[in-house]
């Protein structure tokens, strides 16, 4: 009874600090001001990608998207950003809430849960709050790549597919799933995703005009070709970050950041058409990197255990890395990585060699300042943008887990 009480008063306390923090973030724009711009061009009967929100900012989302918020338009602005702040917390509690209930986490003593929560938490703050406080997509592209194949992996192969269809339709991110959905033989469920997906790229013929809409698509595809120079070099902003930002401000000498601060940060200087080839087989071996984590043989379905999670997790942490024009927020798919080898640190911290806890203990430390340092040591801001030390963060999480899955413990591998 005391224990149903308590967590009554916990859930209207998450509530209302929610609904607090959401009234709070809900003034000024944000970014969600160019999702309801695109939503007001599409009522104009405009194309929503030959235009630029303020002369400056391209939508570079779904025609689907832009039609879901077309009926909030003439709304009051504040109070439809309110709702869509509330319900990007509420997906992320959500994961939390899934989280929680892993039968991985509940292995772990009282003080083990309390440890990994806030390792967990205080890692992924720095993100979740640039998402709120942006109105930003990332929360929801997250949640549905893991409630996609969550779902997916608990039988519920419709549902799950049709997350992950919306998630590309929308912002292609989820995209990356579907070769390990073929490599875990599940093959069905790909094929719900290709229709679900090609469903919802031409739904909103039936609203606005096959047309119309078959125009708009073309000029999406024309924004977002990944061939176009300003996404090999990407440093339009000096905000980016990920692995074309990465090289190009290593491997060019006057890159075209505009933003750029007076220290040197190029080691070489590459003509641009040997970098495109350079960042091309960059992004092809990270992505390749994943095998390690599957076991073979390929087509054949396996036991969800924590090693599935270790797999999940780096291909969530690939999609900021290897997708262009990233910004800090995106990086919150790097939180199940870290996740992952937090877990794994808190639970067999006292079962390591001394020297294998000290390398867990620097990589991890290292990964978690160089992708949180902005929140408490702001004032420096400038120097880490420059050296893009968050993508420095992001990448260390990489060795980590692939020292975590050579030491996954038997009693590690649990079931969803």
């Amino acid at each position: 009874m005391f224990r149903n009480i308590k967590n009554k008063y916990l859930f209207l306390g998450i509530a209302l600090f929610a609904i607090v923090y959401c009234l709070i973030e809900a003034e000024g724009n944000g970014d969600f001001y160019i999702f309801m711009w695109a939503a007001g061009e599409l009522s104009k009967g405009l194309n929503i990608y030959d235009h630029k929100y303020n002369n400056d900012y391209s939508y570079y989302y779904s025609v689907l998207f832009a039609l879901f918020l077309k009926p909030f338009y003439t709304l009051s602005f504040f109070w439809v950003k309110f709702c869509w702040l509330l319900l990007n917390l509420s997906l992320f509690i959500h994961l939390m809430v899934l989280l929680i209930q892993s039968s991985f986490y509940k292995i772990l003593s009282q003080q083990q849960k309390n440890w990994f929560l806030i390792g967990v938490f205080a890692f992924s703050f720095r993100f979740l709050h640039e998402n709120i406080h942006h109105a930003q997509i990332t929360i929801l592209m997250l949640w549905t790549c893991i409630y996609g194949i969550y779902s997916i992996y608990t039988g519920r192969s419709i549902s799950g597919s049709a997350l992950l269809a919306l998630g590309i339709n929308i912002k292609l991110f989820p995209l990356v799933f579907i070769p390990y959905l073929i490599y875990r033989g599940f093959f069905k469920e790909v094929f719900y995703v290709f229709f679900f997906y090609v469903l919802m790229m031409f739904l909103p013929s039936l609203f606005i005009g096959h047309q119309y809409n078959l125009n708009m698509l073309q000029s999406w595809w024309l924004l977002v070709n990944p061939t176009k120079t300003n996404h090999v070099l990407d440093v339009d902003e000096r905000s980016f970050h990920g692995l074309s930002t990465l090289l190009a401000t290593l491997l060019i000498e006057k890159v075209p950041d505009y933003y750029a601060m007076s220290l040197r940060r190029n080691i070489l200087d590459l003509p641009y058409h040997v970098f495109s080839m350079v960042l091309l087989f960059a992004r092809l071996f990270i992505v390749s990197l994943v095998l390690k984590f599957l076991k073979w043989p390929p087509f054949k379905k396996q036991q969800a255990g924590f090693a599935t999670k270790l797999e999940i997790a780096y291909i969530l942490l690939v999609i900021p890395i290897i997708f262009p024009h990233q910004q800090h927020y995106a990086f919150l798919f790097a939180t199940p990585a870290f996740a992952c080898a937090w877990y794994y640190f808190v639970l067999n911290r006292n079962n390591m060699l001394q020297a294998e806890k000290t390398l867990m203990i620097i990589l991890l430390s290292l990964s978690f300042i160089f992708c949180t340092i902005k929140m408490w040591l702001g004032e420096f801001n400038a120097y880490y943008e420059h050296f893009k030390i968050l993508t420095y963060g992001a990448l260390l999480l990489i060795p980590i887990l692939f020292k975590v899955s050579n030491g996954i413990k038997q009693k590690a591998e649990q079931d969803f």
